[in-house]
């Protein structure tokens, strides 16, 4: 079914419609369901596109109001200004303090263009020195807070700041985008030009050729911190894999609500079965996206240029951040004032946070499949290699507190997720049977089938419980590429020396601005990709044929003695993905 077509009615679910009253609240359940051609109506409400997660259109590519200048003005020159270690000596001494509350002419779109914006600051900020800054200026703190908090979701970038909406098409047949090799510029600046001012009717004007972001060549990133094509394609993968996998969500809500009306819809096991063999398609398909990362992405340039920026301030107290970043948020009032600390021999307004960095576990997609499957992940994916290492006994006290009281990883990241998508997930987990998904249904029939009639399983049940038991194997399979991708983009760069070229880069890097934060004369500059990926200062490992990653049957074996590696997301990388995998095979064990 294409996502552009309306659902499917029925009689009996016009009916059913015809005598629900209005819109359903939040706790929505599959009773509340009043028929299949609702499924149209629910995806309108929670922001699922035809696209999927991504936006119906393309993203924002400037604030049209022209007091929002300086903003778009400094994104454009940010990798240049990182590369040379000028960015943080730009924010302090040249850029004021916009307020947010000039926002929302074109609605949510200028919302999320300036969380894109300064969520690529706040990074830049973070991570874009000699060693990392424990504070965030207010000229970025203040309305990265204030449309953080509009649009409910943290301070710090996140899937959504730096996949569903940081990416633009353009047409196939322009001359740029024949090619997506690495010799390509996969990132454009925005237009139209950012001066003179502009005016307030400047959204840019729709493209006239399809929008079709499942096309890798069609696409091209807002924004990156490096300007290589290689962090480019990083983005741009996973914006395809969100689209190519978006037609897929009507078909599995038809599934699962034909699972919840149960005996009043005979032909429930027939379109599971459809569905769930649509499933492991679209699956592979999107698996066949991921796979494509070794075309446009260097594992070199992941590991120590780009992936830095991406990591959180979770966990981080080995590298300076014991207590996370202090958003700050201006001058103090005086003594006794609430929400107010002394930061750095100054008593100012704001307050602590620590994040999880970006991370693909944030995409809504991925875990919609495991909630319709019924896949559960119980693993907080904590152990985080800085916990331990915190250079206050106090903050690893709390630390591990915390750990203690953690939820489970995809639980938690769904605050990293916008509120509708978040709200849409929750939703789903209600449906059919209620949790448990499509496996819940299928362990119920089998039971019914062997243990209550005690009978064998006739053809439309076999067929059922085999499409799922495949769609499970296939969610498995594409987790195990995405371990194998892991193993070539951190488990071997971490093992390799470090190329004399970053080495130089970093010092190179590490003068204008920097001097509050690290880089002076004789002081030690932080390997940002090592202490992104877990590893302490000066435990980067070098790499042998007996240290190389194993693969096995499509299964990716762990790497040998050293520190532990963690994933940009905070989790133990290579235990934490083994496990989710593990789980999703786990959950195909149906029936006897």
């Amino acid at each position: 079914m294409s996502p552009c077509e309306p659902l499917p009615t029925s009689a009996a679910a016009s009916k059913q419609q015809a005598s629900s009253p209005g819109s359903e609240s939040e706790s929505d359940s599959s009773s509340h369901f009043p028929g299949i051609d609702h499924i149209q109506s629910l995806l309108t409400k929670y922001d699922i596109t035809t696209n999927g997660f991504l936006p119906e259109g393309p993203p924002l590519e400037v604030l049209p109001d022209e007091y929002y200048a300086p903003w778009e003005n400094l994104i454009r020159r940010l990798p240049a200004l990182l590369d040379v270690g000028a960015f943080r000596a730009e924010v302090d001494d040249r850029l004021a303090v916009l307020e947010a509350d000039r926002l929302g002419t074109w609605k949510e779109e200028e919302w999320r263009r300036a969380y894109v914006v300064l969520c690529f600051f706040a990074h830049g900020y973070i991570w874009g020195g000699a060693r990392p800054s424990e504070v965030l200026p207010p000229q970025i703190a203040v309305p990265l807070v204030a449309v953080s908090s509009h649009l409910d979701l943290p301070p710090i970038a996140t899937y959504a700041s730096l996949n569903l909406w940081n990416f633009r098409c353009v047409p196939e047949s322009s001359p740029s985008t024949t090619s997506c090799s690495l010799s390509t510029d996969l990132s454009l600046p925005p237009s139209p030009p950012l001066t003179p001012a502009f005016s307030s009717t400047s959204q840019p004007t729709t493209n006239k050729f399809k929008f079709d972001p499942t096309n890798l060549s069609n696409l091209r990133t807002l924004h990156t911190f490096t300007n290589t094509p290689s962090e480019s394609w990083f983005y741009l993968v996973s914006v395809a894999m969100e689209a190519q996998g978006a037609y897929i969500i009507p078909t599995m809500l038809y599934a699962l609500q034909a699972i919840g009306l149960g005996s009043s819809d005979p032909d429930w096991k027939d379109t599971t079965t459809k569905a769930l063999r649509e499933l492991v398609k679209c699956v592979e398909a999107v698996g066949e996206l991921l796979e494509r990362m070794y075309e446009g992405c260097e594992p070199m340039v992941f590991y120590h240029q780009i992936r830095p920026f991406l990591a959180g301030s979770k966990g981080m107290g080995g590298v300076g951040l014991p207590r996370g970043v202090f958003y700050d948020l201006g001058a103090a009032m005086g003594e006794g004032h609430v929400g107010e600390e002394e930061v750095q021999g100054q008593r100012r307004k704001g307050k602590w946070m620590a994040y999880r960095g970006g991370s693909n576990g944030q995409s809504s997609l991925i875990q919609f499949w495991d909630l319709v499957l019924g896949v559960e992940h119980v693993s907080a994916g904590n152990s985080s290699p800085h916990s331990s290492s915190s250079t206050s006994s106090s903050s690893t006290t709390a630390e591990k507190g915390e750990q203690q009281n953690m939820k489970p990883f995809h639980e938690e990241v769904r605050e990293y997720m916008p509120l509708k998508h978040r709200q849409f997930l929750a939703l789903v987990s209600k449906m059919g049977l209620g949790k448990g998904g499509i496996r819940k249904a299928v362990m119920e029939m089998v039971e019914t089938a062997t243990d209550h009639e005690g009978r064998d399983l006739n053809q439309k049940e076999v067929e059922l419980q085999k499409a799922f038991q495949d769609a499970t194997r296939a969610l498995a399979n594409f987790r195990n590429k995405h371990l194998q991708i892991v193993a070539r983009y951190i488990v071997i760069p971490s093992r390799q020396a470090v190329p004399e070229e970053y080495k130089k880069k970093w010092k190179s890097g590490s003068g204008s601005g920097d001097e509050e934060t690290g880089g002076k004369d004789g002081e030690e500059v932080v390997n940002l990709a090592s202490v992104s990926s877990g590893l302490q200062q000066g435990h980067g490992r070098e790499g042998g044929k007996e240290d190389e990653e194993k693969k096995d049957g499509g299964h990716v074996h762990g790497p040998g003695p050293g520190p532990e590696l963690m994933g940009t997301g905070g989790t133990a990388l290579l235990p934490f993905l083994k496990q989710t995998r593990d789980e999703t095979l786990k959950a195909g064990e149906v029936g006897r």
